[in-house]
């Protein structure tokens, strides 16, 4: 809006140089046409001089011409091919700071979390002295779940050897390690009954004896350490009963 102002008024002022230039120029010329006629008079008398005043220049009542007129719908150009053209726009001058709007920013890429090693399942071993020391090391290691189930892997694949019985007195100790005496009392009774020549039979006799014991039930602890004590007299766990049934008063 403020360059269409611009433009008129700079048109306005156009106009108004254009009209004082043609008003000179009129009253040049009617100069020079009275003295010309003055001249001829002077050569011939007889020629009626008419003699007219000095041409009048077009009188300016405001000193403004407008080149619009008003419309019912409000003001419009007349004649818009005589307008003078439109100024240039000056350019805006641009700021030398950083625009951080001017581009997008780049999303940085997040690091890959590092990837978690998986641990290998070890192999079970193959031979039945090797499957028994693994499932004994994981009892030492007081690994007592993961013993227990290498234990029962190895009765399962080897129920005739000779370690067959010490494999499942061992799971009777994972049970008595975490205190859990009833299950440990069934699993040592089931070297007796599975393999009753076995030389690990006494000891699974002495260890139903103190899991009774521990779980409260003293009559029939005292009974499996008297039968120990009657059966294998000689045994090392033998002498370990004798003692537990001094303490028990039996």
């Amino acid at each position: 809006m403020k360059s269409l102002e611009e433009n008129f008024l700079n048109f306005r002022e156009q106009q108004k140089t254009q009209m004082e230039a043609e008003a000179a120029e009129n009253a040049r010329l009617n100069k020079r046409l009275a003295a010309l006629e003055q001249r001829v008079a002077l050569a011939d008398p007889a020629m009626e001089t008419v003699t007219e005043g000095p041409r009048k220049a077009k009188p300016d009542d405001s000193g403004w011409v407008s080149d619009l007129k008003e419309e019912q719908s409000g003001w419009q150009e007349v004649d818009p091919s005589k307008a003078t053209p439109a100024q240039p726009r000056h350019k805006v001058a641009s700021s030398k700071e950083p625009k951080p709007w001017a581009e997008l920013p780049t999303p940085k890429p997040q690091p890959k979390a590092p990837a978690k090693k998986v641990q290998k399942a070890k192999p079970q071993p193959v031979t039945p002295k090797a499957a028994y020391d693994y499932a004994l090391s994981l009892y030492r290691a007081e690994r007592f779940v993961d013993a227990r189930k290498a234990f029962d892997t190895y009765l399962k694949r080897f129920p005739q050897t000779d370690l067959a019985a010490n494999a499942l007195y061992w799971k009777g100790e994972t049970y008595y390690s975490q205190k859990n005496y009833p299950q440990a009392i069934m699993t040592f009774k089931d070297v007796a009954q599975k393999y009753p020549k076995h030389s690990k039979v006494p000891a699974a006799m002495l260890k139903t004896g103190m899991a009774y014991e521990m779980s409260g039930d003293v009559d029939n602890a005292a009974f499996y350490l008297r039968a120990l004590v009657e059966d294998y007299p000689k045994s090392a766990p033998a002498g370990l009963a004798r003692k537990r049934l001094a303490a028990l008063g039996r």
